[in-house]
């Protein structure tokens, strides 16, 4: 059939416009509008039978309640993402214990080192270290068992001055009865001044730096 100028056959439409729809995911809105387009297309003289109508319509039904559990899922995510945002908030001001070396001193007063052996010790030796990387305080300990351990220490340098307050580390050597150097591993602790929300983690800054939450091993009111 020779084509009219300036007019556009009905036909060549839908399949423009089916073409156009075939570059996006198939919505059920998509999916409904195709099965009308298709029942309005069909040959009267032979329409679509009962069952193959009743399969679509079961197709149909099948996408909605997908598209519907999805919608759920994202609520449920959005709602478990505000939840977890708010018990991040409410670590601010409250002192945490992670793994680390890290101290938060205040002048005049004492700190928890915290640490866990992996056997028996008969001697230990706990080295500590402004921010500058200076060694300023030696603590010698005799015999621990395996397992968590602590000690306090009071803040003063080797000469029993007292020290400023500010960031500090330490480091723990243990040896066995065998004089064998012992596995340790030693825990931070610090008051949470602030919470940082990033893009798949969320961090708590303590004692100047941000710490991963899902490391966090222990929280407290009182340091």
């Amino acid at each position: 059939m020779e084509s009219i100028p300036g007019v556009t056959s009905a036909s060549s439409n839908k399949t423009a416009s089916m073409a156009a729809s075939a570059d996006k995911a198939m919505g059920k809105d998509d999916f409904l509008k195709l099965l009308i387009a298709q029942l309005g297309a069909q040959d009267p003289l032979d329409p679509m039978g009962a069952q193959d109508f009743s399969a679509q319509l079961a197709q149909f039904s099948g996408l909605e309640q997908m598209t519907n559990v999805n919608t759920n899922l994202e609520k449920l995510q959005e709602q478990e993402a505000q939840s977890q945002n708010t018990s991040i908030i409410n670590l601010i001001g409250k002192t945490i214990e992670s793994n680390g070396n890290t101290i938060s001193h205040k002048s005049g007063g004492s700190d928890i080192l915290a640490y866990s052996l992996g056997g028996d010790a008969e001697t230990i030796k706990i080295e500590i270290y402004n921010a500058t990387g200076d060694k300023v305080d030696t603590v010698k300990l005799g015999s621990q068992t395996k397992g968590k351990n602590q000690v306090a220490w009071d803040g003063l340098n080797s000469q029993g001055e007292l020290l400023a307050a500010g960031n500090y580390s330490f480091t723990v050597r243990a040896e066995n009865f065998s004089d064998l150097p012992i596995q340790v591993n030693t825990f931070s602790s610090g008051l949470v001044t602030d919470v940082v929300f990033g893009e798949g983690e969320n961090f708590a800054i303590v004692n100047g730096k941000e710490l991963p939450i899902d490391s966090i091993k222990r929280v407290s009111i009182t340091q």
